[in-house]
């Protein structure tokens, strides 16, 4: 009997020793929450940096060796999506965490509504120093952005270099300026930089193309000027023909561009470790759009499609320098709730983006989320007063503001469904351009497994895989238009777009 009470409490004992070291290693495992409060924060925006010309994205070339070996330190955004085409109206929902048509800064006439808050606000609020430097015109020269956009900020720059060109890069000396000017205090810094966008690789130095060119755009500047021409390898300018070479050469510049933000980046990090600022804060960077290189039939920024819509994002946190990839898909409206969860903080009711942060913490399974939202709002032909003009000039009546189309974007899937159909049929620049109307489907839908540069138009092929994401993207407009401004207030002085 003896015997037998001692084999039992033996083996309860040993129950409960391995029940009590299952639960410890469940407690130890158990993911805690990424945390930062009190970090400084940086937020670096990059004008038109494409993903696929980023080397831990794949890219044949040596683009952004800096780029890439801080990636490894942070998290790293593989599906990440800007929410428009065009700088102001992704960028804003950045700093709002809310979609285009809620937060109606859909052009560069339109100024953000007083009930809409910013990240510097939020962070103003948080007992931050705020300050800006941007190199990217927009925010500077159009009213309407330059009001909008400077709310919350304490200082609110422009910079341009001594040889008067746009969309330069801020030199050590500046980016040192600044740093000693935040010095103890807590701070939060918005640099947006431009240089990558047209003019492609204009003022940096020649890494990447040849040197003996000769063809259609020798002693041309790479920028709108020069692209307005262009459609489908025609110049309509001089009838003459682009050849590959070409449009290698205008890639090659474009990547010239790349790699001297890398540059840039490579100097601010190297500002940050020299002050030991890296170990208290928070750096994000993102890229407000891509940019089409001819894969489409034209040079520029003028659709929801991968090339102009998939970009970088990059969170470094203090804590955790993992180098992890996220195959999440995530938006330009989930930076700003993302930043007030890793502070601490708690993310405001009606903010329509969603914290990254249980992804980077484990919390939540990568891959979970699958699907993006996005719009084309606005239209190309009634965003910038260099198509706008022109186009008026051939009595085509251009109200800006009033068109949009959007767009749903999964693993497999981009669905776009075409609300501005009779309105681009009507006015669209490629149409005054070539003489030719141009027909646009009600509905787009590629395969990107199959075509991931959207060539094959296969909304036809696939009938229930269309109204299951025609159903989804509805719902999403319908939530999103719920919350749309019932006034915006317009400062109708819109500048040149460089």
């Amino acid at each position: 009997m003896r015997k037998n009470t001692f084999v039992l409490i033996v083996v309860f004992a040993v129950l409960i020793a391995l029940f009590g070291i299952g639960f410890f290693a469940v407690i130890k495992k158990k993911p805690k929450p990424i945390l930062c409060a009190d970090c400084n924060v940086i937020l670096l925006s990059v004008d038109s940096l494409r993903a696929d010309h980023v080397g831990v994205f794949g890219y044949k070339r040596d683009t952004t060796p800096n780029f890439d070996a801080f990636s490894r330190e942070g998290a790293l955004f593989l599906n990440y999506f800007s929410t428009s085409f065009l700088t102001p109206v992704s960028e804003m929902s950045v700093h709002t965490g809310l979609y285009p048509t809620s937060h109606g800064v859909t052009n560069f006439e339109t100024v953000l509504p007083d009930n809409k808050m910013t990240v510097a606000e939020y962070l103003k609020s948080k007992n931050y120093e705020t300050s800006a430097i941007s190199s990217s015109p927009e925010f500077e020269i159009n009213p309407a952005l330059k009001k909008s956009f400077s709310r919350g900020f304490d200082k609110y720059q422009y910079y341009i270099d001594t040889s008067n060109k746009h969309r330069q890069f801020f030199p050590q000396e500046k980016l040192s300026l600044e740093f000693d000017a935040l010095a103890g205090k807590k701070f939060f810094l918005w640099l947006a930089v431009g240089g990558v966008h047209w003019p492609y690789g204009d003022g940096f130095q020649n890494v990447y193309a040849d040197k003996d060119y000769n063809g259609l755009f020798k002693n041309r500047g790479l920028d709108w000027t020069t692209f307005q021409d262009i459609y489908k390898g025609i110049d309509y300018a001089s009838g003459k023909t682009l050849y590959n070479y070409d449009v290698q050469y205008v890639i090659d510049n474009y990547d010239n561009g790349v790699r001297a933000f890398d540059d840039f980046l490579g100097q601010l990090i190297d500002e940050l470790k020299r002050r030991n600022l890296l170990e208290k804060t928070i750096v994000i960077i993102e890229s407000e759009h891509g940019e089409g290189l001819h894969e489409h039939g034209y040079f520029a920024h003028y659709d929801v499609l991968d090339t102009q819509v998939h970009v970088p994002l990059l969170i470094f946190i203090p804590s955790v320098q993992t180098g992890q990839k996220i195959l999440s898909f995530a938006g330009s409206v989930d930076v700003f709730p993302t930043l007030i969860e890793l502070l601490g903080g708690v993310v405001p009711d009606g903010m329509q983006g969603k914290s990254l942060a249980p992804i980077m913490n484990g919390t939540e399974k990568d891959g979970a989320r699958r699907e993006v939202f996005i719009e084309r709002n606005p239209l190309w032909e009634e965003a910038a007063l260099e198509v706008m003009f022109p186009l008026k000039m051939r009595g085509i009546n251009v109200v800006s503001g009033q068109y949009k189309d959007i767009a749903i974007r999964t693993p497999e899937w981009k669905y776009i469904l075409r609300l501005s159909k009779e309105r681009v049929e009507e006015i669209s620049w490629w149409k005054a351009l070539t003489g030719q109307p141009i027909n646009i489907p009600e509905e787009e839908m590629y395969n990107l497994i199959d075509d991931p540069m959207e060539t094959q138009n296969v909304a036809d092929r696939y009938p229930e895989e269309r109204r299951m994401l025609r159903k989804k993207l509805e719902k999403w407009y319908e939530e999103v238009s719920a919350g749309s401004p019932q006034k915006i207030e317009l400062i109708k002085k819109i500048q040149p777009y460089f």
